[in-house]
């Protein structure tokens, strides 16, 4: 594998990494949401409040060289 065919894996996992962790982020914030509108401490129109930020593609640079950095010091 060359270098970057390694870079190109490392993005797409990190890509993955945090669509999942976006995913699991928004899945526990709307049962939480859900669950206080059933108890009626909050309203339908605070529901931006609660949902987690779609992650950048700086993000995934940033996650990308987190990966790279662990290959980097390998030894």
């Amino acid at each position: 594998m060359n270098p970057f065919e390694i870079r190109a894996q490392l993005i797409e996992q990190a890509s993955d990494f945090l669509k999942r962790q976006h995913e699991i982020n928004t899945e526990f914030a709307k049962k939480t949401f859900d669950e206080l509108v059933k108890q009626g401490q909050k309203m339908q129109s605070d529901y931006k409040e609660y949902m987690p930020q779609m992650y950048t593609f700086e993000d995934v640079i940033a996650q990308a060289e987190k990966l790279y950095g662990f290959v980097k010091n390998a030894k």
